[in-house]
């Protein structure tokens, strides 16, 4: 890998070494060989600033009136250039939500004011109010509210470069073959332009998984690479690169050999993940049939199903909600949440889905909720502490999920309990919920299943009393851990403390385990832990009932449980919880695999 003055150093000298390496995260799976093409950086930090006269302000806030409009037609040229049966048909809502953000009241309103009252000229104004809008959300440790604030970005970016003069259209529908697309940041508009046949994979400085562009690049089978930081900085068009998304490894000026192994690595990962898909389809069962882990799929949007069905889910673990909040100027609708949740069930049945409820703060839902804005908000009024404090709006969803629940096998996720009073109160509320529907005569499902996250300290303590109120437990290992080792794990300074493997980590998860074998409740565990292969002996030989993951990865956790036996799974969590570190059980649990699977632990990491 490059160090940081050899960085520095390329950057400044212009030449880049033979065979430079560069980590980001790979978010569309897939190995790209091809030639650069480079698109420019955003303008929102090069804006001009100038104080107006009162005479000049109508006319500028005319001007940037104006400026939105033109954005707005654009972005619906593009949506309507997506046709039926095209890869990114069902993701078409992404550019309605972007149309919808134009006049986001942040956004809109804020601008218009800043013109007004601050006399700033639309170009200055717009640039402050998008920082504002990112401060706001960088401060929150949630990858996917961070990417719900670069939508704004995005559709703000586009009115910035109209105003400047600056050509939003890149024609991205005309790049040349073999094209490795390089972006400080791709927007879901330009992703919508791009063609399979031209593009060979995408690079860009910043991003994640939880991205619109992120997740129509896998609708396209495009791989890709985001969160390189510098890499739209080290590169040119024309300069040969590798994007593995699988990986997340970029691989500067390559030399023949390099691109020779890479070609290789292509073909066996083709083939392999090929080979996979047919364990999807088949039960997660030990080897020695003593034991069956039921293995599912986490989704955020409806038209993922397809993708977790393809790859084998046997329901959906978690259904996260939050999108349907996020990025608008109002809250949805009963009938808007009903016709969500209701495909999601019909798309699965006859297995379960498990809906979580809202998980936010009430900071980043609807502004017009007037709630008190909070310092530390990871701690604050969010999840079940924020739905209990807005009843109404908790039950609408409510309302909604019991009558989509007539469509399916349904299950109500309950997010950061942590108290049984939380459990009681939400009881409550759902059955006046169903006294509610049933007095109107509107059809619900009124014997779905009641389950709750596990995900801070306290429900852990607890995990006895709270299992005697549930029908199931899911643990979401990425909160549990932040808030069990008082790690932030977007903190550079400590998050490589951050640890699945962490000795505290497996205890507090057998505590959750042996808890709900007490009471005959299932146990579940819904966060990116569960997705890991390298996690899955030690979590079979705590007794885990069902696994809920990245639709990406479940033939891969299929294939491995089906390899392994039951008792080698005991006997390896015995050996693990006598180790003292986490790197000490994480050495030990990747030569256990290794030494079985050589040949998929290999091709897992790639």
């Amino acid at each position: 890998m490059m160090d940081t003055d050899s960085f520095g150093s390329a950057i400044i000298s212009g030449e880049i070494p033979t065979n430079t390496m560069i980590k980001g995260v790979g978010v569309s799976v897939g190995i790209g060989i091809g030639q650069v093409v480079l698109m420019e950086r955003l303008v929102a930090d090069t804006c001009p600033c100038r104080i107006l006269s009162p005479e000049e302000i109508p006319d500028e806030v005319a001007r940037f009136e104006a400026a939105v409009e033109t954005a707005e037609n654009r972005l619906r040229t593009i949506r309507s250039s997506i046709e039926s049966g095209h890869p990114l048909d069902d993701h078409s809502y992404i550019l309605d939500a972007h149309i919808m953000l134009l006049r986001d009241k942040m956004l809109y309103e804020g601008t218009r004011q800043s013109i007004e009252k601050g006399s700033q000229n639309a170009e200055w104004a717009l640039s402050e109010i998008m920082a504002k809008i990112t401060a706001a959300f960088d401060s929150i440790d949630d990858d996917y509210l961070k990417e719900r604030a670069r939508d704004v970005h995005f559709v703000g970016d586009r009115v910035l470069r109209i105003l400047l003069g600056v050509s939003s259209e890149k024609k991205m529908h005309q790049l040349p073959p073999n094209s490795i697309l390089v972006s400080h940041d791709l927007s879901p508009a330009d992703t919508a332009q791009l063609k399979k046949e031209s593009v060979l994979a995408i690079a860009t400085d910043v991003g994640g998984k939880t991205s619109h562009s992120a997740i129509m690049s896998r609708s396209l089978k495009i791989p890709a690479v985001t969160g390189l930081e510098k890499v739209s900085r080290l590169v040119q068009t024309g300069d040969t690169i590798i994007v593995d998304g699988s990986t997340g490894l970029v691989i500067i000026n390559p030399d023949a050999e390099m691109i020779f192994r890479y070609r290789q690595r292509q073909e066996l990962l083709r083939n392999y993940h090929q080979s996979l898909l047919a364990y999807g389809r088949l039960p997660a069962v030990t080897r020695d049939g003593a034991r069956t882990i039921r293995v599912l799929a986490n989704i955020e949007l409806v038209d993922e199903v397809d993708i977790a069905v393809a790859h084998g889910c046997e329901g959906i673990g978690l259904f996260r909600t939050e999108y349907l909040f996020i990025g608008r100027p109002d809250l949805p609708t009963e009938e808007e949440q009903f016709g969500a949740y209701k495909a999601v069930l019909s798309l699965n049945k006859p297995y379960p889905v498990t809906i979580r409820t809202l998980d936010i703060g009430g900071d980043k839902i609807a502004s017009s909720l007037n709630l008190p804005r909070e310092t530390n908000p990871a701690m604050g009024l969010r999840a079940i502490r924020l739905c209990l404090n807005i009843k109404d709006v908790f039950k609408t969803q409510l309302r909604a999920i019991l009558r989509a629940a007539c469509y399916g096998h349904c299950r109500l996720l309950i997010p950061m309990i942590s108290c049984i009073t939380e459990v009681h109160a939400t009881k409550s509320i759902l059955e006046e919920v169903k006294q509610e529907l049933s007095n109107e005569g509107i059809p619900h499902g009124g014997d779905i299943d009641f389950g709750i996250l596990v995900e801070v300290p306290s429900a852990v303590a607890i995990a006895d009393l709270l299992a005697r109120e549930v029908d199931f437990l899911s643990i979401g290992t990425n909160d549990l851990i932040q808030y069990s080792l008082a790690i932030d794990r977007m903190n550079e300074h400590v998050n490589y403390l951050y640890d699945t493997l962490h000795p505290a980590v497996l205890r507090l998860i057998r505590q959750v385990v042996n808890a709900g074998q007490a009471y005959g409740v299932n146990v579940g565990m819904c966060g990116e832990m569960a997705g890991d292969p390298i996690n899955i002996p030690i979590l079979v030989g705590l007794g885990i009932d069902e696994l809920s993951m990245n639709a990406l990865s479940i033939p891969i956790v299929k294939k491995l449980i089906r390899s392994i036996s039951y008792e080698d799974c005991l006997e390896l969590t015995h050996q693990a919880f006598q180790m003292q570190s986490a790197q000490g059980i994480h050495d030990f649990l990747e030569k256990w695999i290794f030494d079985r699977f050589p040949g998929d632990y290999f091709l897992s990491q790639q």
